[in-house]
């Protein structure tokens, strides 16, 4: 089971803790649950389970711990080198002219819905009610700009 659940989670030790967890609740349930030769495939799924949840939450770990090392950064709590430590400055200039050309690249109403979505954090359903268009024009822009973005960006 240990094994199985590594396949997923790519790390040991983690994997031993999810499998301790699904044996515990099992343990716990165990006058709830009716097994009859499934047990097996019961405790797999469970680690399955187990582990997609795992994965699951470690990604929303890292987006928001991204997110608040971004704002802390922008109100001055963390010094940027410290969000940055592996950046290299050569590079970061490159992304940032790439970045500011393919802006330029949008058309004005794309841009923007863009900007308003990205820099000034505004939901789809505002910048429609702003700019008097439907949220899945909104999204239709958004999904136009960001595909220019990942053409010039795709080396990065």
């Amino acid at each position: 089971m240990c094994v199985y659940s590594e396949n997923f989670v790519g790390n040991r030790q983690f994997s031993e803790d999810l499998v301790q967890d699904v044996f515990a609740n099992v343990w716990m349930k165990r006058a709830e649950l009716c097994f009859d030769e499934t047990l097996g495939s019961y405790l797999y799924k469970a680690v399955h389970n187990a582990s997609i949840q795992f994965l699951r939450r470690q990604k929303m770990k890292d987006r928001n711990s991204a997110q608040i090392n971004a704002k802390l950064s922008e109100a001055g709590y963390i010094p940027t080198e410290w969000t940055a430590i592996d950046s290299d400055p050569a590079e970061e200039s490159e992304i940032q002219t790439l970045y500011r050309q393919a802006l330029e690249q949008l058309p004005t109403q794309t841009r923007d819905i863009y900007l308003c979505s990205r820099e000034k954090d505004m939901k789809y359903s505002e910048i429609a009610e702003l700019m008097g268009l439907s949220v899945k024009s909104v999204e239709y822009h958004i999904s136009k700009a960001l595909k220019l973005f990942r053409k010039i960006l795709k080396d990065y």
